[in-house]
């Protein structure tokens, strides 16, 4: 009996520990997952010196995150991990000055459909690309 036990206590230890993996297997499926806002260079584009916080939220959307000591600034992190690939951030922090827009910090993310698709949508994409130019 007690060998029994053992042998069920080290099969739920390893169970509960390749829960937690990030081992990769094979056939699983795993979905793409985003959090945070996602803020476009054309979206930054629009903001313009003196707008208010309404129009600025109008524009962006709602800040993920208003710091309570800091709250002239806004942050909109972003973090986008696919199920196949990479993980991609971007974090755009927004200033303000005697309660209107003054700038922005931070980067957009360079090509993201690009970045955030999985290497199987890839290579169908490549596929297609080379069927319609060997068509041609």
């Amino acid at each position: 009996m007690p060998r029994i036990l053992a042998a069920l206590t080290l099969t739920a230890i390893f169970l509960a520990a390749a829960g937690c993996s990030t081992l990769r297997f094979p056939g699983v499926y795993r979905i793409d997952i985003p959090q945070g806002n996602f803020v476009t260079e054309d979206m930054l584009s629009e903001l313009q010196p003196g707008m208010t916080p309404d129009q600025v939220r109008y524009v962006l959307g709602a800040p993920t995150l208003v710091d309570p000591f800091t709250p002239d600034v806004w942050f909109y992190p972003m973090t986008y991990r696919p199920g196949k690939g990479e993980k991609v951030s971007q974090n755009i922090e927004v200033y303000f000055e005697n309660g209107r827009y003054a700038r922005y910090e931070g980067q957009v993310i360079d090509d993201f459909k690009a970045k955030t698709s999985g290497r199987s949508d890839l290579e169908l994409h490549r596929k297609a690309e080379d069927r319609k130019d060997s068509a041609d």
